[in-house]
């Protein structure tokens, strides 16, 4: 995470109104699919991840399209030309490993259950121990969320131009129609704050990228989606 990637020849560093966005992480997805095979990736290759750390865009506004990117790169990709250079956070190597997610309490399918006290408190406490003091950084499974259960469906409201960031969406016809197509959208990385990479979303928040399976499985990874949750 951190420093600056490796970009082909062909592809141009991302902007928002001019302005470079910032280089988040970079995964090696070989690496990734030999620790966690995840049917809708690419095998080879790395995928980029850009956001505008400045304005943090929340993903509910259709407006706010462009304050982040995904990019493939291949493995002998070479770095851009920039007119300017980005903001450049600092650079930590990780590595994978496989950890179990759970879904959260406020999850349609977990309500549906009708959990009691001592089964929601277990639940809750599952989920915690999952990254005990370490910061929430993923890749892939159930978000660890903040503020709500229902990312996908708001990825895909927002992404068909539907503003959501008020209750005022709900009267719109199409919200019904496009239920559905919530269920297409997977958890495609998870940033956490992280004093190390000197980042930190809204008041100790996460950012979210979202990507439909179909347009993971054909590269279209222009198509990925953020939601930032905080406190």
């Amino acid at each position: 995470m951190g420093g600056v990637p490796p970009l082909s020849p062909a592809m141009t560093w991302p902007t928002k109104d001019g302005a470079p966005l910032t280089f988040l992480a970079c995964l090696d997805l070989q690496s990734l699919s030999t620790a966690l095979p995840l049917a809708w990736l690419p095998t080879s290759g790395r995928l980029l991840f850009f956001y505008d750390v400045d304005k943090q865009p929340w993903g509910f506004d259709p407006k706010d399209r462009g304050g982040w990117a995904v990019m493939f790169a291949a493995d002998d990709a070479n770095p851009p030309e920039r007119s300017s250079a980005p903001r450049s956070l600092p650079r930590h190597d990780v590595s994978f490993h496989s950890i179990n997610t759970y879904p959260s309490w406020e999850r349609a399918e977990i309500t549906a259950l009708s959990l009691n006290d001592a089964e929601s408190d277990r639940l809750s406490d599952l989920s915690a121990s999952v990254y005990g003091d370490a910061p929430c950084h993923q890749v892939g499974g159930f978000p660890n969320v903040i503020q709500n259960d229902d990312m996908e469906h708001e990825c895909e409201l927002v992404s068909h131009g539907i503003y959501c960031g008020d209750a005022s969406h709900s009267n719109e016809p199409e919200v019904e129609r496009l239920r559905d197509g919530a269920g297409d959208w997977r958890l495609l990385l998870q940033v956490d704050s992280d004093d190390d990479l000197d980042v930190m979303w809204g008041d100790a928040g996460v950012v979210y990228f979202w990507i439909r399976e179909q347009d993971a499985r054909a590269g279209r990874f222009e198509n990925a989606w953020v939601v930032l949750q905080c406190f």
